[in-house]
């Protein structure tokens, strides 16, 4: 019992340091806290995350019951209180990977947390109003299209996939085949997974600017249909390739070698799929560019793409850096053979 109050009582004492810090800092007490509508209810994601961590206390008294494993953020504390009393302990693997865990946790469980919270809220209001104006699907498909269908469908997507990864942001057992095995050592790795997230990507986006549009309209009905469906299948194969992954869906972190579909086919099918929808919502802005033969704005909004086509292909590179510390890996590599797109490349 005392070592499973060691083990609740140190990673309770990181929730509360990470909660103190969002809830106090000025960036991201905006950033992450604002009011969201489920239909008349409103609610503060606040709410949403104090509910969540209220929760999450009491789990964890069965979880380290049942676990009965030293927990990471233990192993962090014992670290600290071994550096103290011997400035030259070295840190070891363990330790290490437990620091770069917790590290991982901290920065995107927030983030998922919110952005699942605003999802479902709007997919429920989606689906509410949808009963006010059935009635429009016969009469103007396109209109419906465009206010339901797509919006409803896209958010549906988005969400699976943000569930995913936030149930394995605050579960990690070994009863669930969800153990880390190592976490991205590299510096510079870690600076190319998190550019791609907030607040880093608006930093980015000021240099490289963001000239794709989550919906795009095109000037003729059946190609705006067809293109935004493609972009909704790409999302698709975007959120099943985190399906597949199962509780271990994460970043910087290497859980499990998963080799079901998509990843049977493509080692990095969620980043080409992303990649192919970004191509596709800028369409409209190369298209006039074209048309008003406006060559500079052309070349910009095609270096805007490109740069952020790159981020994605270099997240695919270090990501593979890293798992090749894996046999496993290696293993899978040589079944599956493209990164993105099958018998080509």
């Amino acid at each position: 019992m005392k070592e499973i109050l060691k083990n609740y009582i140190s990673s309770m004492i990181f929730i509360a340091i990470w909660y103190i810090f969002y809830t106090n800092n000025n960036y991201f007490n905006n950033f992450l806290f604002f009011d969201i509508t489920y239909i008349n209810f409103k609610i503060n994601t606040l709410d949403i995350f104090n509910m969540l961590i209220t929760i999450y206390a009491i789990v964890l008294i069965p979880f380290y019951l049942i676990e009965n494993e030293k927990s990471k953020a233990r192993i962090i504390i014992e670290y600290i209180i071994k550096k103290i009393n011997n400035n030259e302990y070295k840190i070891n693997n363990e330790e290490k990977n437990s620091i770069l865990a917790w590290l991982v946790k901290l920065f995107f469980a927030p983030l998922m947390i919110m952005w699942i919270s605003s999802n479902l809220s709007d997919i429920i209001n989606k689906v509410y109003y949808w009963y006010n104006e059935i009635w429009m699907f016969f009469k103007s498909f396109y209109y419906f299209y465009n206010n339901y269908i797509f919006i409803t469908i896209f958010k549906l997507i988005i969400f699976i996939d943000l569930l995913f990864f936030t149930l394995w942001y605050l579960i990690e057992s070994k009863h669930l085949w969800n153990k880390i095995k190592s976490v991205e050592p590299t510096m510079l790795w870690w600076v190319v997974a998190l550019i791609c997230y907030p607040p880093f990507n608006w930093a980015f986006d000021n240099f490289v600017w963001w000239y794709s549009s989550d919906f795009p309209t095109f000037w003729n009905i059946y190609i705006h249909i067809i293109l935004n469906t493609i972009v909704l299948i790409s999302f698709w194969i975007y959120s099943r390739a985190s399906v597949s992954l199962w509780l271990k869906a994460s970043n910087l972190t290497n859980r499990w070698i998963i080799t079901k579909w998509p990843y049977k086919y493509v080692r990095h099918p969620a980043y080409i799929a992303k990649n192919i929808s970004w191509a596709i919502w800028a369409f409209p802005l190369i298209f006039i560019n074209i048309k008003n033969l406006d060559l500079l704005n052309l070349i910009i909004v095609l270096l805007s793409i490109s740069a952020w086509w790159f981020m994605y292909y270099m997240r695919a590179i270090t990501e593979e850096k890293h798992l090749e510390m894996d046999k496993e890996y290696i293993e899978y590599k040589k079944k599956v053979k493209y990164k993105f797109i099958p018998k080509i490349y």
